[in-house]
């Protein structure tokens, strides 16, 4: 169960502070602050700001859920949204959702596949298709990972959303029949035929015979 991270975070004035493109949230990145908003449960936005560094802690332990302090309160939050620059190197903005743990949420979780298939040692290639999945659970029951064991496929050998085994009180929104992950076997270096060698050989030009000459 993913545990909720715990940050220490400031309120921003709501009619200086909006949005993420205003000068006033440059002037707040450059000081190692990133804007952020709370919202949800039908209450009043919360434009908020918090370290830089530890927006990224956040990011890197992929965890879902937080608990905002706000000085004179805490929010428990399920982190919405991250908005990155165009490089993908810097944040710019976090979106934060209020929830309780006890509440029925969707969110993305990642797959994590774990072992070495029988498959591969036999020459195959373990070919992963999906990476995350949309689930639905309790937010205070949220999954780091659900964990797949690929060690027991063979050749052509396949997992679908069926054969997952799930956290209680989890629940996968896709089709059970959708592939996740397989081996595949090894690519076979087919041969020409004679036939075909045959039809690929250069033609051979004869050099046209001389007319004898007249006695």
């Amino acid at each position: 169960m993913s545990e909720a991270i715990k940050l220490r975070v400031e309120t921003r004035d709501p009619e200086k502070n909006k949005g993420t493109g205003t000068r006033a949230s440059r002037r707040l990145r450059k000081t190692g602050r990133i804007p952020a908003v709370i919202y949800g449960h039908k209450q009043a936005v919360v434009p908020i700001s918090l370290s830089a560094l530890d927006a990224r802690s956040m990011i890197e332990a992929a965890s879902h859920l937080a608990e905002l302090d706000l000085g004179d309160q805490t929010e428990t939050v399920l982190i919405r949204d991250v908005q990155w620059d165009h490089l993908g190197r810097e944040i710019l903005h976090v979106d934060f959702a209020r929830v309780n743990k006890e509440e029925l949420i969707e969110t993305e979780v990642e797959l994590e596949y774990k072992g070495d298939p029988v498959g591969v040692g036999e020459g195959g290639l373990l070919e992963t298709i999906v990476r995350t999945l949309t689930v639905k659970c309790p937010a205070g029951a949220i999954p780091d990972s659900i964990k797949v064991d690929v060690s027991g496929l063979a050749l052509n050998g396949s997992i679908h959303v069926r054969d997952l085994q799930l956290p209680a009180g989890v629940v996968v929104e896709a089709d059970p029949d959708v592939l996740l992950v397989h081996v595949v076997p090894p690519a076979q270096d087919v041969e020409p035929s004679t036939a075909a060698a045959d039809a690929v050989q250069p033609e051979v030009i004869k050099p046209e015979r001389k007319d004898k000459e007249a006695e």
